[in-house]
């Protein structure tokens, strides 16, 4: 009876297959691993038509305009920029870049009729204020936004150094504006020569000649501003160059650069408190937009009620007459050249006193490299040095 028990587990053994080929028997063995499937290719992404472009955009003219700009990026990186909330100071810049679109704007309204030679430099002047329509007031906002210009160009270097703004990493911002600054005093001392008066040509002739006795460069920058040896007719031609095409792309150029180079390195951190800061976008853009309507308002009272007369023709044969001044922005160096002692250390005395001046022109430009902290110590001697600039001006018109 043994043969049988042992042909039974040959049959379950056999019959086990069969059971896990039908649903209705439970099995104790493991399911054997499922295969992956082939993934099945999927059509490609429908690529945007050119009918895409010309959907109408949300907001009219004005959300097209935007959309087309990307001002919502512009937007977003000005809103990470700050601004001091009580700094008066912080708006020289934008003013002084005002000053600078107000003179570009009345210029070119002016050399429409201004003819740029001696015969009739005055007198086309003279018939822009005479009998064109507005031509006076257009000519004294020109002439009072120059000096504006030039003054809140001055002011605003002195606020820097105040302030303490030039230490890294503002070294290129701070070397973009002193370049502004000449090229701004450039531009003032060429468009003064251009109405070709006694008064221009006078100064033209000493403000070149303060020029030449600049150390190694004198000679051959006091030939520069004159066009030649002497101060001719060639002078005007010269002087209206630089004035009209040369200064104004450089100057424009470099305005540029100066605005990259601080929107590239601001002054006030993005993390700066909401007590003692505001955002530059809304809030101080238009902070600086009603700052900018006041001088506006200061520049057409000035060209309203201070006159400024146009003088008598030049008169070229006639010799410089004693007492005559440069214009007021170079009024400091002309009280030190005019009380200089004949000699110093051996060194012609004017010569020596400039060649000092220039040296410490240098020194104030390399600020970002020597005072890497910006100690107290500079801000205090440059309220010194305008003050003493200031008493230089006033002993010159004495």
């Amino acid at each position: 009876m043994s043969a049988p028990d042992d042909q039974q587990p040959a049959e379950a053994t056999e019959t086990a297959p069969a059971e896990e080929a039908h649903p209705g028997h439970a099995s104790t063995r493991p399911a054997a691993p499922s295969v992956p499937s082939p993934p099945v290719p999927q059509p490609p992404a429908p690529q945007p038509t050119a009918s895409r472009s010309l959907a109408p955009v949300p907001g009219g003219a004005a959300g097209w305009l935007a959309d087309r700009l990307g001002w919502d990026g512009i937007e977003a990186g000005l809103g990470k920029h700050r601004a001091p909330r009580r700094s008066f100071f912080f708006y020289l810049g934008g003013i002084t870049l005002f000053l600078l679109l107000v003179q570009v704007a009345s210029g070119i309204l002016l050399v429409l009729y201004y003819r740029p030679d001696p015969a009739h430099a005055r007198e086309s002047v003279e018939q822009i204020i005479g009998e064109i329509p507005y031509g006076d007031l257009i000519r004294a906002v020109h002439v009072w936004a120059s000096d504006l210009f030039v003054a809140c160009l001055l002011a605003h270097m002195f606020t820097v150094i105040a302030r303490r703004s030039f230490r890294p990493p503002q070294e290129l911002t701070w070397l973009s504006g002193l370049a502004a600054l000449i090229g701004g005093i450039g531009l003032a001392f060429t468009g003064a020569i251009l109405p070709w008066t006694e008064v221009a040509y006078t100064q033209a002739r000493v403000g070149s000649q303060l020029a030449g006795r600049t150390p190694f460069i004198g000679e051959w920058l006091r030939r520069f501003l004159r066009g030649g040896e002497e101060v001719t007719i060639g002078t005007l031609g010269h002087a209206y160059g630089f004035h009209v095409a040369v200064l104004p792309a450089t100057l424009t150029l470099i305005v540029a650069l100066h605005l990259f180079f601080l929107f590239r390195k601001p002054v006030v951190r993005a993390d700066a408190g909401d007590q003692e800061t505001m955002p530059l976008y809304p809030d101080f853009i238009v902070h600086q937009a009603a700052a900018q309507t006041g001088v506006l308002v200061v520049i057409m009272t000035l060209a309203i009620f201070a006159e400024r007369p146009l003088g008598p023709a030049a008169n070229a044969a006639q010799s410089t007459p004693l007492g005559s001044v440069p214009p007021w922005y170079m009024l400091p160096i002309h009280a030190i050249v005019r009380d200089a002692p004949r000699e110093l250390l051996g060194i012609d005395g004017p010569r020596f006193l400039i060649g000092a001046t220039c040296v410490l022109g240098v020194v104030v430009a390399a600020l970002p490299f020597i005072d890497r902290r910006g100690s107290k110590i500079t801000s205090w001697l440059a309220w010194f040095a305008l003050a003493a600039l200031l008493l230089l001006a006033v002993h010159a018109l004495e």
